[in-house]
């Protein structure tokens, strides 16, 4: 039964999960081919360096843009949380309440099945398209770097884009725990969402402001890039943190929706 819920959930996703699969892939296509252009203009680095204080900090380590990697990470990796979060928060949100809304759930619980289970094997799901998403983006650099003269190894664009996928799982959970605790679908995706714009917002904040710059431990989006240094070291402590809250949230989901009563 759980392997059921699980492959039903995939399989209402599928769809999305292949516009964003092709669409990953070819940004990151773009991106790899827009870097030669990039190098032939040796005045851009300058100008970076020129910008004010607060600009810089956001753009990051501007030297860096000079060599791929440093461009990549500045341009897809770094982005890739927030934009996984975008499918993660919209669907999550959905996975209970929208079932729920639409008087479908009855027939699911009908079947003699835990409702943790469901939970689970709906969160399972979401990870799993999230997850063929980001294997699409390094398929997408796998093909573009062959056009591009470099030494950039498979490992560095693997753990670089696998980097964002426990943050985005994160946020992916609480728009889940959202759906099962709040009645509408739309609620929770508001909730979700309203919590990832306020995370940006405030590593944002951090970056451009020299009074909160030291509150790195506090920013999820901070936690996150230190997962993998620009050199491709992978720091297990941050990304086991963002796992680990990922768990928490899963784990409340199923609680709450254990409590429900769907009577009310």
């Amino acid at each position: 039964m759980r392997g059921s819920i699980f492959l039903k959930t995939m399989r209402d996703l599928q769809g999305q999960t292949l516009a964003w699969c092709l669409g990953l892939a070819a940004i990151a296509a773009i991106n790899v081919l827009l870097f030669p252009t990039v190098q032939n203009f040796p005045d851009l680095i300058s100008f970076l360096e020129n910008m004010p204080p607060a600009f810089k900090a956001m753009i990051g380590d501007v030297q860096a843009m000079a060599q791929l990697e440093g461009f990549l990470r500045a341009k897809v990796f770094d982005a890739m949380p927030l934009l996984l979060s975008v499918f993660l928060v919209s669907q999550g949100s959905a996975l209970i309440a929208g079932e729920i809304e639409q008087k479908s759930f009855d027939l699911l619980l009908a079947r003699p099945v835990p409702r943790w289970r469901v939970v689970v094997a709906k969160f399972l799901a979401m990870a799993t398209a999230s997850l063929a998403m980001v294997l699409a983006l390094t398929l997408g650099l796998m093909i573009s770097v062959r056009f591009v003269e470099n030494d950039i190894t498979l490992r560095y664009l693997l753990v670089s884009s696998l980097n964002g996928l426990p943050l985005a799982w994160f946020f992916g959970g609480l728009a889940l725990l959202g759906s099962c605790w709040l009645p509408r679908a739309r609620q929770a995706a508001l909730l979700a969402g309203g919590l990832v714009v306020a995370s940006f917002v405030f590593e944002t904040l951090r970056l451009i402001s020299p009074r909160i710059r030291h509150l790195d431990e506090v920013s999820l989006f901070a936690q996150q890039k230190a997962g993998v240094t620009l050199d491709g070291v992978v720091h297990a402590g941050p990304i086991g943190l963002l796992l680990g809250l990922t768990g928490l949230v899963v784990v409340a989901a199923a609680i709450v929706l254990e409590r429900k009563d769907l009577a009310a």
